[in-house]
């Protein structure tokens, strides 16, 4: 009985949590934005107040990661992208989480806090999840600095920080390398 729940256990830690999503075209094994498309345009809340708009993210490299407060297979990724955040701090790459399916601002907040989030949380909503095809919580997005999808990662992967990194640096590298 306990091998059956540990099983479970690993099987939901490695496929992250179900969302379901109006017309979710990535269960039809299409995602609705493939690498090199443009991440569609958004102007969303950030918890902290203001806004941000896709616009805004042109010229970085920009990992979003869109998560939701009860999903647990997406909690321990936290620490990773607050480390992300720090090793590249000043050098052109941004870390956004894209809260969903989590409340209002005043729902949110207290679970930042409790999970130590540094970086930019931005309330995401169905129309950016549906335009992206998320099948659920945790999927990655890598932008590259045109504001094109780069790749996405679909729950939460072993060596999935290590796979970012290579992406952030193969995008730095490519930006470096083209001036």
């Amino acid at each position: 009985m306990k091998r059956t729940v540990f099983i479970l256990l690993m099987v939901s830690a490695l496929l992250g949590c179900s969302a379901p999503t109006p017309d979710n075209k990535s269960s039809e094994g299409k995602p609705a934005v493939r690498s090199g498309k443009p991440l569609p345009e958004f102007d969303l809340a950030r918890l902290d107040g203001g806004s941000r708009k896709s616009s805004d993210l042109k010229g970085k490299v920009t990992v979003i990661d869109f998560w939701a407060t009860w999903c647990e297979s997406c909690i321990p990724e936290i620490p990773h992208y607050n480390e992300l955040r720090k090793k590249y701090a000043g050098k052109g790459v941004e870390i956004l989480g894209f809260t969903m399916d989590s409340g209002s601002a005043e729902d949110i907040k207290p679970k930042a806090a409790e999970f130590k989030i540094e970086y930019p949380l931005i309330l995401s909503d169905d129309k950016v999840a549906e335009s992206l095809g998320i099948p659920g919580y945790p999927t990655t997005f890598v932008i590259a600095q045109d504001g094109t999808v780069y790749k996405r990662y679909i729950g939460a992967l072993p060596g999935k920080q290590e796979k970012l990194e290579k992406d952030i640096e193969t995008l730095l590298n490519s930006n470096r390398e083209g001036t």
